[in-house]
This record gives C-alpha cells, structure tokens and sequence, in this order.
C-alpha cells in the first residue's frame, strides 16, 4: 500500500514520559471470508471494556490498511487472499478488498473482495482503498482503483465511489475523478483520493493526492515496485451534487483532521509541523502550535489532535488551547513492536480510542501493515 513521503525539516524530539500499556490479545483474530459473510469459525469473540490496551486487532498475512472508524466499526482496505480468482493468475494478492471489524477487536464481520464481486469480462484488477462508512452505516465512500492484470506501474482509472454499503461494485452509483492541480511552474495532479471522510450525510472529506508509482530493477529480471503519495489539497465532495470542490483554506493541505466544533485542524507542506485550525466556511487559518517534527497524519482523539510525527517514531497530542505537545506512545519503546516498522495511520475510535496502522517489519521497500487500538491517557 502507499506511504506517504514526509515533507520538511526534522526537529529533536522532546523527552518526555511515555505511555506505555499492557497488550491484551495475542489469539488470531482476523481470517479471510467470503463477501458479505460472517465468520463463525475460530470466533475469538468481542472485548470487554476491561480488556487492556494497547490491543493487536488483526493477525492477517497479507496488507491491512488504511482504517476509519463509524460508531462500533472497523472499516479498513485488506489485501485479497491468493485464491482462485477473475483474475488468476496475474492479478492474483493485488486486488484488495474491503474488511469490517468491531472497533473493540474480535472476528471479522465480513469482507467485501472485488475479485468476487465483480462478473467477467471485467478483466482488470480492481481494488478498494480508504474506505469510510457514512454516519448513518448505509453508505460506503471509498478509492477504486482500476489497472491492468500485466503490469504494477500504473492504473486504468480512479475514482471517489461513494455506494450501498453492501454493493460497492455497483458501477451505477456515484464515482467521481479527482481533478486538482495545484499552482506553481511544474506544477503536480492530484490523481486519487486519500484520508476518505464523511463531514455529514451529505459531504465528503479527503485529501486530493498524487500518487507516483516507481519501479526499481534488481540484480537480474526482478522487479520492485513502491508508491509514493503526495497530498495536494483538502477537498470536499458534495454527493447529491456529485461535484468536488476544495475546501477554502485547503490549498497545500498533507494531513486533516476534525475538530469537535466543525472547525479542521490541518498542516500544511510548507511546515508540517505547525498544526493550523482552518475554518472551512472562511478559508481562515489560525496556528494552534508547534508539533516536535513534520506530521505523518492526525487523528482527533478526545477532543485534542494528535499526530505521527516524522521523528523517534512517536505519536503525540497537542492541547489546542494552549498549544502544549504532550506524548502519547512512542512505539518503538514498546516492547510487542520490537522491530515493527513506521506508524503509517491513524483512526479515531471514539473517546480516547484511536486505531493505528503499524508496518509489520522494516524493509527496504515496505511491509504489510497490522492495526491496533490504543487509548490516550
């Protein structure tokens, strides 16, 4: 899955007291399904409130990414299991597919694969990223991306869909194209959307990305493949309308998130590391305060943002009244993720919650990633 290439400069990091839980699960908890089954098989069941935290909740082989939490739900992009597929045998483990989880962690709900889904002669490989469920559960928005079976380097078509939640390969709803370019001599296009939100019933949030897909030659024929994803702006699409605009103020927008009073707390290219709240009816900015180093993402989190930061591996809070950064985790002080990769994303989960996307292992092109839910204290 993409990664997103940090911009700006690295700052020391502050010492501080970390967070530190006791982790709770170490049973499976993730397997793969059918679409829109429910798995009853090694049913490791819900967690109570009790349960301790921080908590593995997947344990699949493959990629689990890019999470989004509605209500009690896990929504997040799986990659599809080399079965037998339309696609076999050279789009085979490159589709991806749309998982639910409870928040809380246990047995996966059901999954939604395009490879299953989706009738010859469609012969491309479809995936589904970014999914988030709409406030009222009914409706999923997600990326779909479509490319060719004989070849990693570059897709078909993307878009923004936004469908029935139980029926994301109905071609019939809304999909729209991301169409931004921003300013400047040589200047880049957006061309997928990532950080997939709803703002209401009615609105969604994302950010307007160029996506950059590099090939690396080895030794002999193999090949490598990695993505890179540069955010471009904060956009907003208006889905009776089904048009796309950008949010005033979200010109050079790299990470958003939410605020309680509608307002958007953002950082932007130029300084990554100054979280800014951005009032999406004026386009005004106001800097709320300084993170230690460039924002990798930003959750919500009671109240208060907090983000990835670029240096020491560390997620960290900031008070936005006063401006005060506090620590949250620093990951690599944990002693479970001993070796883990990166943080790559984070979900709020409702009160203290939030879910983040962790890379399994360090590798010179990427690893696939787990989720895990974590509370601040």
């Amino acid at each position: 899955m993409a990664c997103p290439v940090p911009a700006g400069e690295t700052v020391t990091r502050r010492a501080a007291v970390v967070v530190l839980l006791a982790l709770a699960c170490t049973l499976p908890a993730c397997e793969h399904s059918g679409p829109g089954s429910v798995t009853g098989a090694d049913d490791v069941g819900p967690w109570g409130e009790g349960g301790s935290l921080p908590r593995r909740l997947t344990f699949y082989e493959g990629d689990d990414v890019t999470p989004s939490v509605a209500g009690a739900t896990l929504v997040f992009s799986r990659q599809s299991a080399a079965e037998p597929s339309n696609y076999a045998p050279l789009g085979r483990g490159r589709e991806a597919c749309v998982a639910f989880l409870p928040a809380a962690g246990g047995t996966i709900e059901r999954q939604l694969c395009p490879d299953r889904l989706i009738a010859l002669p469609d012969t491309l490989v479809d995936t589904w990223y970014e999914p988030a469920l709409s406030p009222d559960g009914s409706r999923i928005a997600f990326l779909w991306k479509r490319g060719p079976r004989l070849g990693a380097l570059a897709f078909h078509e993307a878009h923004l869909a936004v469908t029935p939640v139980d029926r994301p390969a109905d071609t019939t709803q809304l999909r729209v194209g991301v169409h931004y370019l921003e300013a400047g001599d040589v200047p880049r296009r957006a061309n997928i959307p990532t950080r997939v939100s709803w703002v209401d019933d009615t609105h969604v949030r994302f950010l307007a990305t160029f996506e950059h897909i590099v090939k690396v030659k080895g030794g002999g024929s193999e090949r490598v493949t990695d993505t890179l994803e540069y955010p471009l702006a904060l956009m907003e699409l208006d889905v009776p309308a089904g048009t796309a605009s950008v949010v005033p103020g979200g010109d050079s927008v790299v990470a958003y998130a939410t605020a309680p009073d509608g307002a958007v707390w953002v950082v932007r290219e130029g300084d990554p590391a100054l979280v800014l709240r951005l009032d999406p009816a004026s386009g005004t900015r106001t800097p709320v305060g300084r993170l230690p180093s460039a924002a990798m993402d930003l959750a919500a989190v009671g109240g208060v943002p907090i983000a990835i930061v670029a240096a020491g591996g560390a997620i960290v809070g900031l008070d936005p009244l006063s401006g005060i950064v506090f620590p949250v985790v620093v990951l690599a002080d944990y002693a479970p993720l001993a070796g883990a990769g990166p943080a790559r994303r984070l979900a709020a989960a409702g009160g203290r919650r939030f879910v983040v996307q962790i890379d399994r292992d360090v590798q010179t092109w990427g690893s696939p990633a787990d989720l895990w839910l974590w509370e601040v204290r």
